[in-house]
């Protein structure tokens, strides 16, 4: 029992040492906004704003000198920095890339640190019947499974941003511009807190012990596929609560930390029907308010 105990710590340490490190990226690509739009932006716009206060530099500006500032523009644009995010303009496929990067790091920094109640029960299951051959490579696989899960909802949410983004929807730090559509985002997640996809994917995530029960574990295939298994349970219970990130702005890193909250207090706060359902109430009168008085 020891020796679990100690496997189930390091793997945990490592796992907050990701998360810790996620969340500083994170960090990173939020407080830089600003530098990313000075870059992104044209530098002939830039050289016409300068020239607007003064007019002289207008008229003094050669031909070569605006060809050297088209080509310096078409170099940034070909380039990739992962610290910061597209600001103006239609995305690129480097835009995408970043974006995707953004997308999983968040994912990643979301999600894996309620996954650590159903590693532990997982680890005390396995090592109470003395049938697991390796744990930590056991919840190793288990933590990688989520991570898979994960990964593909950022692919998927990064490619609805790229559309929104690029036909107007949301705005450069991926905040829906239409009030109306805020509010009908805001009450489709309320209303998803009562439906009984989000009763079944929940309980499977509060109470792990009973799924885990559910059938043998044999193997590294057996515990992959109980890890895939679960893992589509927590994203069907939270993959509409990652959607309200278009709401307040996904690069919002303060409403980032609030739905990781929520996400937490829902798979622990007791009487989890009645603090989902007071979730719902929330998110349907929120977006009431935007559909009644934001839009006036």
């Amino acid at each position: 029992m020891k020796t679990f105990k100690i496997e189930y710590i390091t793997t945990l340490f490592f796992l907050t040492l990701l998360i810790a490190l996620a969340w500083y990226y994170l960090f990173l690509m939020a407080s830089n906004p600003m530098d990313s739009m000075m870059q992104n932006k044209n530098p002939m716009t830039m050289s016409m704003e300068t020239a607007s206060e003064n007019e002289m530099s207008m008229n003094s500006m050669s031909d070569t000198e605006m060809t050297m500032d088209s080509m310096n523009m078409n170099e940034k644009n070909s380039s990739i920095n992962f610290l910061m995010m597209p600001m103006t303009g239609k995305w690129t496929i480097n835009d995408f890339i970043v974006m995707f990067v953004m997308w999983t790091v968040m994912m990643f920094a979301m999600m894996l640190p309620s996954t650590f109640i159903f590693l532990n029960i997982f680890r005390m299951m396995r090592s109470n019947m003395q049938i697991s051959s390796n744990i930590i490579i056991e919840m190793i696989v288990i933590s990688f499974t989520y991570i898979l899960i994960w990964t593909i909802f950022s692919l998927i949410a990064c490619t609805l941003q790229y559309i929104f983004h690029n036909n107007g929807v949301v705005d450069m730090m991926g905040t829906l511009q239409n009030n109306i559509l805020a509010g009908l985002f805001l009450v489709g997640a309320g209303v998803f807190q009562f439906t009984s996809l989000k009763d079944t994917c929940l309980e499977k995530c509060r109470n792990p012990l009973s799924f885990l029960m559910a059938g043998p574990i044999k193997g590294y295939g057996n515990v992959a596929y109980v890890g895939l298994k679960h893992g589509l349970f927590c994203l069907g219970c939270c993959w509409v609560l990652m959607l309200l990130l278009f709401v307040n702005g996904v690069m919002n890193l303060l409403w980032v930390v609030a739905i990781t909250i929520i996400v937490l207090a829902e798979k622990m706060l007791p009487y989890e029907k009645l603090s989902s359902r007071f979730l719902g109430i929330l998110l349907v009168g929120w977006g009431g308010v935007f559909n009644t008085y934001l839009t006036i």
